[in-house]
């Protein structure tokens, strides 16, 4: 017989389904061997049968164990089938020390059906969405009602991936009970009705999806400063940001002290360091930083407003014609694409392409020409919690020589 410790390092190889299917109920040793597996449940890849006999034969059986759950309808989409005709109306009774659920690749009726079976689970606080399908924009506040409203109220987190569908609050909307949010909002003017609705956020990660002509109106929008605000993350590369909408969202964020920004502009000022850090509040301990800047400057004017930033905020920037991408290392986003279209690259104080290795998953590579194979693959073995990874070949009719 294999030592605990060897086989518990051939289950880092297997499906979470693969193990219970495997070693549940095989005798006592394996069973208390396997037990951390019975916490965090994951069907992710799991067939239609397979899932079935879990929820038939193990699942019940270990269900007062389980602290998060993940239902996989990506992989088969009669999983979430399947979960409702065993566990309907027994969600709080099988499995009553359930923290965290997770939904992958859900359809608007089939979450709004899913998230009416979550009441009375004392232990159920977060709730975490991956590949939501396209919400038509009149039902995506019945989305985040249900979503907020779900397991009597009890719901404090909500984390929704970037590839799942954008949603809307209603200006109406106000909940006490959110504290961590992960959302993607369709427009900018939606960021006044989501401030209004969540007073009490502590931790806050927008997606702004879509460029809007409203924008300009920004300065007359209506933001509620969030007091208890102290982790603000937002991406928006589609609208054209300035000094001064920054300043007035900034005025909204009195408290915060991680704040994370990743935008697009053709204000210089939001690209010179004596300027954007002066504006940041002052309560910030951490400022993370990317920006694409649209610009007609010429190449010693870059060098200079690269060399100019401080080495408490050392920053990189790629930059080709008229586009520049500037951000700050080390990189703390969890996803990074690089334009195909740039070519070069210089570092404040350093040339060499350093501050990937902690915090990306996710990366798109474009390799041609322009940006080298070299390069890239200098990125690459730099990111060491990378999941996933999309390499595009660019056909240039010219031959690269690395």
């Amino acid at each position: 017989m294999l030592p605990d410790e060897m086989l518990l390092e051939i289950c880092k190889y297997l499906l979470c389904t693969n193990i219970l299917l495997s070693f549940t109920d095989l005798n006592n040793r394996i069973t208390q061997m396997i037990s951390e597996y019975y916490h965090h449940i994951s069907l992710h890849k799991t067939s239609i049968s397979k899932c079935n006999y879990l929820c038939i034969n193990i699942l019940p059986q270990i269900g007062f164990q389980i602290r998060s759950l993940l239902i996989d309808c990506c992989y088969s989409i009669l999983q979430d089938d399947l979960f409702m005709k065993y566990f309907d109306k027994k969600m709080s009774i099988i499995f009553p020390k359930l923290e965290r659920i997770s939904l992958v690749s859900y359809q608007y009726n089939q979450l709004i059906t899913f998230l009416n079976t979550l009441y009375d689970l004392n232990y159920l606080v977060e709730i975490r969405l991956y590949s939501l399908f396209p919400i038509d924009k009149n039902n995506q506040t019945t989305v985040i009602r249900s979503l907020i409203q779900a397991n009597n109220h009890r719901i404090t987190t909500i984390l929704i991936d970037d590839q799942s569908s954008s949603l809307h609050f209603h200006h109406d909307d106000y909940y006490l009970n959110i504290i961590r949010l992960r959302i993607k909002l369709r427009t900018i003017i939606d960021l006044s009705s989501l401030f209004h609705a969540i007073p009490n956020i502590q931790y806050l990660d927008i997606i702004l999806d879509e460029n809007d002509s409203l924008s300009e109106y920004f300065d007359q929008l209506t933001l509620s400063p969030l007091f208890y605000l102290t982790h603000f993350q937002l991406i928006s590369t589609k609208q054209s940001w300035t000094l001064e909408k920054l300043r007035l969202l900034f005025d909204q964020l009195p408290i915060v002290r991680h704040l994370s920004l990743f935008l697009s502009t053709d204000d210089r000022c939001l690209i010179e360091n004596d300027t954007i850090l002066s504006y940041l509040p002052s309560t910030v301990q951490q400022f993370d930083y990317a920006i694409y800047f649209y610009h007609n400057i010429s190449f010693d004017e870059i060098n200079e407003i690269i060399t100019s930033w401080p080495t408490s905020h050392p920053v990189t920037c790629f930059y080709k014609d008229t586009l520049l991408f500037i951000h700050t290392l080390p990189w703390r986003f969890t996803r990074i694409s690089f334009p195909t279209f740039i070519n070069k690259m210089m570092s404040c104080k350093t040339n060499n392409i350093t501050g990937y290795e902690s915090s990306v998953e996710q990366l798109d590579v474009t390799i041609d020409k322009s940006f080298t194979l070299i390069k890239s693959l200098g990125m690459i073995l730099q990111c060491r919690q990378l999941r996933d990874i999309t390499i595009y070949v660019r056909d240039t009719g010219d031959t690269v020589k690395e």
